[in-house]
Parts: structure tokens; sequence; C-alpha cells
């Protein structure tokens, strides 16, 4: 199988249940997904999630972070390729690794797991270890929620008691969190996951949408001369827009008039300072160039049919404007 069916194979896979990554989205965790994401993906109305450059770093990294780990506890890690599935729940997943148990050869024989311990391995930026309130102390467990959701799923899915969680912050900072089972987070999960997809999935119902982007998504065209009647609800919130947007431009309005003041002041000077440090830049830009390709082809004369060869239509978007 080529690198392009092991991809297909996989994507097919994943429409079949909810993995931990998406168990984070439809609960609210994730910062780059959204239920509604989810359901469109898992409902076919959207291609899965094409890899990028950083989706493709963390599974380049996942090795050299589980060989790390390895280094750092001394033990075996050992690799478990079976897509899990949950008996009941639409739970499914493939988890990184399985930390063979001190004593034992093998943490896993064909598909039967034989040990308590997984081990997810992740990779962020170096400026993430700061951040205090998502990420604690090594051997904790104060780790993000979405991951804690995440790794409760594979748990589950595994039998195991706990996890590790190895994290490589930049390139300099490995941290091993110790995520211990939670069997109220767990039945909390399968519960909600069940309910999920059976509401969202199985009946085809689209989540409420938490976002501009989900709701370009749900309803991407206009419908002409279609209309809908207000109502109370609908009329408040138009009436607090309105409030916003008013107050919006006032704030806007003193912003615009203090930055002219400041330009003013600088007149033909690109920086003001205070004490020797720069508060303020007024920078003249590299000047650029711009190609009237349409004057271009009208100069050379092409033919329309030469002109229509490389013309593509562009998809058109819906524009919000509230009536005075």
């Amino acid at each position: 199988m080529n690198a392009h069916d092991k991809m297909a194979a996989f994507h097919a896979e994943r429409m079949e249940g909810l993995g931990g990554s998406d168990i984070g989205a439809i609960l609210g965790l994730s910062k780059y997904r959204t239920p509604v994401d989810v359901w469109a993906e898992k409902t076919g109305r959207v291609p899965p999630q094409e890899s990028n450059l950083q989706m493709r770093f963390g599974t380049f990294a996942e090795e050299f972070v589980a060989q790390e780990y390895s280094a750092a506890t001394g033990l075996k890690v050992q690799r478990f390729n079976p897509m899990l599935r949950h008996p009941t729940a639409p739970l499914i997943g493939h988890v990184d690794r399985l930390v063979v148990p001190e004593g034992q050869k093998v943490a896993s024989h064909k598909s039967e797991i034989r040990t308590d311990c997984l081990l997810e391995c992740k990779t962020a930026n170096a400026f993430a270890a700061f951040n205090a309130e998502e990420w604690g102390e090594a051997g904790t467990d104060n780790v993000p929620t979405a991951y804690l959701v995440q790794v409760a799923t594979y748990r589950i899915l595994t039998g195991c008691r706990y996890a590790d969680l190895a994290v490589l912050f930049g390139n300099h900072d490995l941290r091993i969190y110790h995520l211990w089972r939670d069997v109220e987070l767990e039945q909390m999960i399968i519960a909600k996951a069940t309910e999920w997809w059976q509401h969202h999935i199985v009946s085809d119902v689209a989540p409420d949408p938490v976002c501009d982007a989900d709701v370009k998504l749900l309803y991407p065209k206009s419908v002409a001369a279609k209309t809908i009647e207000a109502n109370e609800e609908l009329l408040h919130k138009l009436a607090v827009l309105r409030e916003a947007k008013a107050q919006a431009a006032n704030y806007e309005a003193v912003a615009d008039a203090a930055a002219l003041g400041i330009k003013a002041a600088l007149g033909d000077a690109e920086a003001l300072v205070w004490q020797g440090e720069t508060l303020a830049t007024w920078k003249s830009s590299k000047p650029g160039s711009k190609t009237d390709w349409k004057a271009v082809a009208n100069a050379l004369a092409a033919p329309k049919e030469v002109i229509d060869q490389f013309t593509t239509e562009t998809a058109g978007s819906r524009r919000f404007l509230m009536k005075d």
C-alpha cells in the first residue's frame, strides 16, 4: 500500500467514530477545531483535514520524543498500530506508544495490550512552557484540558490505568506528565460521545455555530429573495450590535485623532523616542510594483479565448450589512 492509499485508509477509519482530538473539539476545548468542524468532516461535507507543516513535524518528532522519554525514564516503549474501537461507544483512536512494563519484553502481543501505561508524545513551541495556566511542572497532571480528555479517551480504549504525556518544548525542554485514570472523566466522555454522535451524526443535525467560520461553513450561500421575520431575541441582538459598533467607531475616531497628532509631530522623522526607548515609528515602506495583466493582454491584442483560458472564477462570499 502506497502513502496515498495509507492516508486514504486512515481517513476512512476516522469517519467511523470520534478520536481523542475530536472529543476535545466537541467539548469546546480545542483551539483549532469546533464541533461544527467535526460534524462537517464526519458527515462528509468537507474533506478530511489536510496535513500541514505543523502536523507533519509533530509526526516526524514523535519518534524522537519517544526515544527521549525512554532515555529519561529507562523504560522501553513499543508501537501499537491497530485502530482501537470501543465496544459500545463511538470512540476510536491510535496511541503513539505503549510503555513496556519492567520485567516484560513487550507491551502487547498482536492486538492484545499487556501494559497499564500508554505514552502520548507532543511538541510545543518554547514560549508555551512559560504558560503556567496550561503547563505545570513535570511530574504533575497540569496540562491543557484538551490533552487531558484526549489521553483519557486513549485510556478508555486501551484499558490502561495511567498514561505519560511527554512534551518537547522548543528543542531543549522535555517534560513528562503523569495522568492517572479518572473514572468520572472517562464516564463523562463515553456519555457525551454517545449522545453527540447519535444527535449530530446519526440524526445529521448540525451543532450550534460558535464562530463566524462555523456560520460560513453551514450557510455559504444566500437564497435569493428569502427573508425571515425578526423576533424579540433577534431585535435585541441587532440593538446590541448597533450599540457596540457605535462605541467602536467612537474609540476608532479617538485613536485616529491621536495618531494624526503624533504623525504631525513626527513630520519627516521616523521614530518617537523617550529616554532612549522607541515608543512609535512612522517609516517609509519600500516601493513596490504591480502588473496590470489585463492591460498587458489588451496591448498584445490577445484573443478572448486565450484570456478566458487563464481566467478562473472565484468563489463568492456573503457580506453582512445592517440597515440604518
